[in-house]
């Protein structure tokens, strides 16, 4: 069984989703294979949070762009929400050509005094 199957059965075992969440989730992991996936290209969806001007990130997220594109309907509305707060707008539809892409991009570069934000594809 792929991981990503054992991921949702976790969540549903947690009650983290319902039965008919993890039902979705497993059908369109069934539908969705990125090409560059089939192609034996593992994509990387990173995420980086540096502090102060530092060198070293204090966060260091690195998801396979596969769970990232499989889990985005699921959580998009939260993360609109939470940027929208902080007073930051994200083009979602920029997030979702560079998934589709089989290209490496920059997504998101937010730098605010010494702190800075990057997600990128690689």
């Amino acid at each position: 069984m792929s991981e990503e199957k054992l991921k949702i059965l976790k969540m549903l075992e947690e009650k983290k989703i319902s039965s008919s969440e993890a039902m979705e989730l497993l059908e369109a992991l069934g539908k969705s294979a990125p090409s560059a996936e089939r192609e034996g290209k593992s994509r990387t969806l990173r995420i980086r949070v540096y502090e102060g001007g530092g060198a070293e990130p204090k966060v260091n997220i690195n998801v396979p762009l596969g769970w990232a594109k499989f889990m985005a309907p699921f959580i998009e509305g939260k993360i609109k929400a939470k940027l929208a707060d902080k007073g930051y707008s994200v083009d979602l539809g920029k997030i979702q050509e560079a998934i589709d892409s089989q290209e490496p991009m920059k997504i998101i570069d937010v730098q605010d005094g010494g702190d800075k934000v990057e997600i990128f594809i690689e």
